[in-house]
């Protein structure tokens, strides 16, 4: 009898363990890029990554100030053959991801950067 209690403790202890991680994003940088989307087409990272539609979406023009959030995909704005960028936010229930779709010389809706940062991010 006190073995299985034990049992239920330990398992009850790691259960919570665990949950209390994914809740608090514990195993996740606060921000950090997402390597395996950038460089691939809109329709792929949703169908494929995504599978729904984003949450938010609005439109950039590189060439005009941009705020700090946006501003970081000034370091790609060579591979741009338009000044107009599309960004796309996905919400979760402890994190978003946001990618910055443009036109480049290889596709017409290339995604030239993307990040997962935790909602509790300010930028």
């Amino acid at each position: 009898m006190k073995h299985k209690a034990l049992i239920i403790s330990v398992t009850s202890f790691f259960l919570l363990v665990i949950g209390l991680s994914w809740y608090f994003d514990l195993f996740n940088n606060s921000v950090e890029t997402i390597d395996t989307l950038i460089g691939k087409d809109y329709d792929f990272a949703c169908e494929k990554y995504f599978k729904e539609k984003p949450n938010t979406h609005y439109t950039i023009n590189v060439n005009h100030s941009l705020n700090e959030f946006d501003g970081g995909i000034l370091n790609r704005k060579i591979i741009l053959t338009d000044s107009i960028v599309d960004v796309y936010t996905w919400v979760y229930f402890n994190h978003k991801k946001t990618i910055w779709v443009g036109q480049t010389l290889t596709l017409k809706r290339q995604i030239i950067d993307a990040t997962r940062y935790k909602n509790n991010v300010q930028f």
